[in-house]
């Protein structure tokens, strides 16, 4: 059992349900980009990293994961692996295999990792790099380049996770002041659902990213969403600073794995490209160009 530090657990659920993360990074299945699903395409596969967790950690979220919050995640089109821990292997959970569509195994599919936030050391990065990239079997169809990374906040998912529990959500109840035991009743159901939403990336992409997302998905949108994705991202990571410009500045791997070659010197969007793009900015143009140029280099 984890301690839990009543008022910081409380100020956290709070400020989740107010609108706060609990997860970010690269998209996943539920992804909006201003306000319409953007990523909605079948089950993407989501594998948590255990190994920079303690022991009394993964029981608590094992458990939670196994028996509660897995068939939630599976509403919201996320198959789960086993959790890792050590060596990166991926093997279905029986619950995954039994919702698994038929013939999902035989194409690539988006892998989402998710890494604990703040405690993923860089050499850690690079081991789903090289591991995922060494894969063959059936669920890579020969080897997807569709991975991407979402850190989730540790501390907050084990709390929830001991909250599920009867005899723990008891107690923590108890321990609650008095005058906020009704804010804590009617906040903890929606603290789990924010969480959950955030794991599979539910909430808005907003800003310039989401502009080109939308336009660069518009113009290719038999690509995959993973791919457009990273396309993006590396086209707004090349125009990052020097010290902001690094092989874990991106969201997904192949941004991050990018960044290697950086700098690039993008040519500029040729008149028919403008002409197919629309009614944009110059700016805006060009940033999809260079996209697009990325997305079929992949």
């Amino acid at each position: 059992m984890v301690p839990l530090d009543v008022a910081a657990t409380l100020t956290r659920m709070l400020s989740v349900t107010a609108g706060a993360r609990a997860a970010a990074g690269a998209p996943g299945p539920g992804t909006r980009l201003r306000g319409k699903s953007g990523f909605h395409n079948g089950p993407w596969l989501g594998i948590f990293d255990f190994d920079a967790l303690d022991r009394a950690e993964r029981d608590a979220l094992a458990f939670w994961l196994r028996t509660h919050a897995e068939p939630l995640l599976l509403v919201r089109h996320l198959l789960l692996a086993k959790p890792l821990s050590g060596e990166i292997f991926i093997e279905l959970t029986p619950r995954a295999l039994e919702a698994m569509p038929e013939g999902w195994r035989e194409s690539p599919r988006p892998i989402l990792v998710f890494a604990p936030a703040g405690r993923v050391q860089p050499q850690r990065l690079r081991h789903y790099l090289d591991a995922l990239s060494r894969l063959r079997v059936p669920l890579l169809a020969g080897g997807s380049e569709l991975w991407a990374v979402r850190e989730f906040d540790v501390e907050f998912a084990v709390a929830l996770a001991q909250l599920s529990d009867p005899a723990a959500h008891a107690a923590f109840r108890t321990a609650v002041d008095p005058c906020q035991a009704r804010i804590f009743d009617q906040q903890l159901p929606a603290a789990e659902a924010a969480l959950l939403d955030d794991l599979v990336g539910a909430r808005d992409e907003e800003g310039a990213v989401a502009m080109d997302l939308a336009n660069l998905s518009s113009l290719y949108p038999k690509a995959h969403p993973l791919a457009v994705f990273a396309a993006v991202e590396r086209a707004h990571n090349r125009r990052r600073g020097e010290a902001e410009r690094t092989l874990f500045s991106g969201r997904t791997i192949e941004a991050r794995h990018s960044a290697r070659g950086f700098p690039e010197s993008p040519r500029p969007a040729t008149f028919e490209f403008a002409a197919r793009a629309g009614p944009l900015l110059p700016a805006e143009v060009q940033r999809i160009f260079e996209a697009s140029e990325l997305l079929s280099q992949g």
